[in-house]
């Protein structure tokens, strides 16, 4: 996850009624009414103040606005981290997928003992349900599937109000893992256009470094205290005009999308297509920023709305 979400009692009381904790009855006759106004208590918990779809500004309330009524299926099945693969083969650009392994309906499918020494394992469903092998001989398997299969039972959509999620057919990927710990460049993508570079530099143990970068290589400063780092600078990939060609291919059905890749070496690969960015509250971008991304993003006609 991006960061880690307070939860206080009203949340939890919204999201168990969703969730059939309380008043199943309910749940069962009203679910959107439930839902949505558990975003608008959501949006309120972390921003302080009111959510309003009609007079939508920033980029936090356009993604919240396009979350709720712009549920067009593409963007569910770029979501999904198996599907998405579909998607870049028809668009003709099946070199930038990472290698897959395997793919699950379960746990108990998966043969152990035929698996690589180093590989990926991931949820396709959800957000940070990863795990990293580097080593088989080490890894607990039973531990493992344990934790595998309680995220396959989690439902990621209603837990922090990303509906999407909550379309996908649920699996489990097993990708090869890549020789060294890349960067991954975030390609911030605004009515189908880059937009900026976010470039993290991530480590196995969780830990990572992030920099703003324009689209030709400029640090600028788009994050909450960038201004202390900008004297650190990373090379410029070898390849970045075609990464940013290929964002350019990848996000243009779509009004907001942040296109991932992992800079591997001299290459790239593609990482995942991300359409509610910290669930929909960039908290450590800063005001300026979070405000400029709104006034450049143009909603669309709503889609899918009929029961809301």
């Amino acid at each position: 996850m991006d960061f880690i979400r307070k939860i206080n009692q009203w949340e939890f009381f919204f999201r168990a009624i969703y969730q059939n904790r309380i008043v199943v009855p309910l749940r069962s006759h009203f679910p959107h009414c439930f839902f949505w106004l558990g975003v608008k208590n959501w949006y309120y918990l972390q921003t302080k103040k009111k959510l309003n779809y009609k007079k939508a500004y920033n980029i936090n309330e356009k993604m919240m606005w396009l979350s709720r009524y712009w549920q067009h299926p593409l963007r569910t099945k770029c979501a999904d981290k198996y599907l998405v693969r579909e998607y870049i083969k028809e668009l003709g650009m099946e070199k930038l997928l990472v290698p897959l392994i395997g793919v699950y309906s379960s746990v108990e499918e998966i043969d152990f003992n035929s698996l690589p020494n180093k590989f990926v394992l991931k949820c396709n469903h959800a957000s940070g349900f990863n795990i990293v092998c580097t080593d088989k001989s080490v890894l607990n398997w039973e531990s493992t599937k344990k934790k595998i299969t309680s995220w396959m039972n989690i439902d990621y959509g209603t837990l922090f109000y990303e509906k999407h999620y909550s379309a996908i057919p649920r699996k489990i990927i097993i990708e090869q893992l890549l020789d060294i710990e890349p960067w991954e460049i975030q390609v911030y993508c605004i009515n189908g256009k880059p937009d900026f570079l976010l470039v993290c530099q991530k480590c196995l143990n969780g830990d990572y470094k992030a920099y703003s970068y324009t689209l030709d290589w400029k640090r600028i400063i788009k994050r909450i205290g960038e201004e202390q780092t900008l004297n650190e600078t990373l090379p410029k990939p070898s390849k970045l005009e075609s990464l940013i060609h290929d964002a350019i291919k990848l996000a243009h059905p779509f009004p907001f999308v942040r296109v991932d890749f992992y800079q591997n070496k001299d290459d790239y690969y593609f990482a995942e297509m991300t359409f509610t960015p910290s669930a929909n509250i960039l908290h450590r971008n800063n005001e300026e920023t979070i405000n400029d991304m709104g006034k450049k993003l143009k909603l669309p006609y709503k889609l899918n709305t009929k029961r809301d």
